[in-house]
């Protein structure tokens, strides 16, 4: 049994290759990308975006397993093969064209991605991320530009980022507002008069999160305003595109709740403003004449923070998929080769109980059964895999949850 245990603990090392933890190197790698309508700009982006995934692969490859034991029992048994990296220094140095195939060859600096707390590493799995619609408290605030569609476009456009993040895969579920009363979000009170953060029924999306936000203030400083006494300052004021008066505020929350159990995990509000010159001109939200205003490049950058703040939120919690049907010591996850599963993988097993507080109102608790799932079967959108016991006998059911470490 202790010899037993030794090989088990001797399991939980990594095995890393070929790059140490914190050590940069310059790797070469070569990308191609078709010509389309004489469009060599954009083929030769596509080319070098290729060249830069391969490079990134290449050099923060790992085969990572790890697994706990406790008191002599195998606690959870992870094994998942991974790839992070960041590359900088970038440089072509070498291009071909053959026909309408453009081949580049890049040279980069490639350094391991920064770890997560504690030295676990990032989940190489694609995290299911919804984003819901980003409804305005006052919606006649967005007369001003012509900016009502801002409660759907915003949220596209940063599901639309952070897919392009490794870990993420973003959808959009902008026909849905997660918050009834807006004031007031995200807090909601029940039909008992119980105040909660909790969402109900959000695992019936299968997504692993879900993201939603309020807009609070998109108002313009003083659009109108009293006039000057002297003549030539208050021409001076409103002819005078820089001048504070033409100020217009942005102001919104956004929150993050895990799908599978409602709770909020995170929350955060963005404040920014900028100079509005665009007066009453229907500009519309996310249009070139929108961006070109200081007050669309501000919120742009305000945009992008809020990108990079739920990257860091999500990047070291770990992947969550919910178990959608049993047969004996078979198990099948929502989840398959769109987020990254794959055959030998190995997942620890949670089984879902319910709770009930003070005032009756029902939350769930995710317990590990020490039990193990391997993956052998994979589909685009789920996959299967057996038990290292039969599930009867741990009671496995629909809806409860597999999570990697």
């Amino acid at each position: 049994m202790r010899r037993i245990i030794y090989l088990l603990l001797f399991s939980s090392l990594s095995l890393s290759l070929p790059l140490q933890a914190n050590t940069p190197r310059t790797i070469e790698a070569e990308g191609t990308a078709t010509i389309i309508n004489g469009d060599l700009i954009t083929a030769r982006r596509t080319a070098v975006n290729q060249a830069s995934e391969i490079a990134t692969r290449r050099a923060a490859a790992f085969i990572s397993s790890s697994s706990e034991v406790r008191d002599g029992e195998l606690i959870s048994d992870n094994t998942r093969i991974a790839s992070s990296g960041l590359l900088h220094d970038i440089h072509i140095i070498e291009e071909q064209l053959k026909g309408n195939q453009l081949s580049v060859k890049i040279r980069a600096e490639v350094s391991a991605a920064q770890g997560c707390p504690g030295g676990i590493e990032e989940t190489a799995y694609q995290r299911n991320i919804g984003f819901t619609a980003f409804p305005m408290i006052q919606p006649s605030q967005a007369n001003a530009g012509g900016l009502h569609q801002i409660a759907t476009q915003l949220p596209e456009l940063l599901a639309r980022e952070l897919k392009q993040q490794p870990g993420f895969n973003s959808h959009t579920a902008t026909h849905l507002t997660l918050h009834p009363n807006l004031q007031n979000a995200p807090t909601q009170m029940l039909d008992d008069g119980t105040l909660t953060n909790l969402q109900r029924h959000t695992e019936q999306t299968n997504m692993q999160y879900i993201v939603s936000g309020v807009i609070r203030d998109i108002s313009q400083r003083n659009p109108q305003g009293a006039r000057e006494p002297n003549i030539l300052v208050d021409l001076y004021r409103r002819t005078e595109p820089n001048h504070e008066r033409n100020q217009r505020a942005f102001i919104m929350d956004v929150y993050i709740h895990d799908a599978l159990s409602g709770g909020l995990i995170w929350q955060n509000r963005y404040m920014t403003a900028g100079i509005w010159n665009a007066g009453q001109q229907r500009t519309g939200f996310a249009t070139d004449a929108f961006w070109q205003q200081d007050y669309g490049d501000k919120v742009r950058r305000m945009m992008r923070q809020t990108v990079a703040d739920i990257n860091e939120a999500l990047r070291c919690e770990p992947f969550s998929a919910r178990i959608t049907r049993t047969e004996q010591n078979r198990v099948w996850i929502n989840a398959g080769e769109l987020s990254g599963i794959n055959p030998g993988d190995r997942l620890s097993v949670y089984r879902r109980y319910t709770h009930y507080d003070a005032m009756q109102v029902a939350y769930p608790e995710f317990t590990n059964t020490r039990r193990t799932l391997t993956i052998d079967s994979v589909q685009p959108n789920f996959a299967s895999g057996t038990l290292n016991s039969g599930a009867g006998e741990i009671n496995i059911q629909r809806d409860d949850i597999v999570k990697s470490h």
